[in-house]
């Protein structure tokens, strides 16, 4: 029996490589990615401070044809922790029009969310019980 991890796993690569499929039909039409306009950095949860807590967060946004994000969802994460922060900043970003046609265009698209301790606080990396580091999976249009 194959546990939920492998099949959450096997679920991320089977929609990058579909998203990574769309981004080369997009760029042989022209598409350019979009340009990140607003970047609310995330804040960094108290008790991962606190913890030692490092990490990134994949997340999926869904953009509207405005450029702002309307939806934002978590589809790699080794640290739960970090994942709420992650969220709430990536749903203040806003990326410039995606055109098609010369319309702008709704999107999707996967971007990294990185939580890195500040210099002061690193001795704290990797503590008892904190999330470290592991390198998510290349994010893309």
């Amino acid at each position: 029996m194959r546990s939920q991890a492998f099949f959450s796993a096997l679920i991320v690569a089977m929609m990058m490589a579909v998203e990574l499929s769309e981004l080369r039909a997009a760029q042989v039409s022209g598409i350019k990615p979009p340009r990140k306009l607003k970047d609310l950095k995330p804040a960094y949860p108290a008790r991962s401070l606190v913890a030692g807590d490092e990490g990134a967060v994949l997340v999926e946004l869904s953009v509207g044809a405005s450029g702002s994000v309307t939806d934002a969802r978590v589809v790699w994460s080794k640290c739960p922790a970090l994942d709420e922060a992650a969220l709430k900043a990536a749903r203040g970003w806003e990326f410039e029009k995606v055109l098609v046609n010369g319309q702008a265009t709704p999107f999707r698209m996967t971007a990294t969310v990185p939580f890195r301790l500040p210099e002061k606080l690193k001795s704290r990396a990797g503590g008892p019980g904190a999330c470290r580091w592991v390198d998510p999976p290349k994010p893309t249009f």
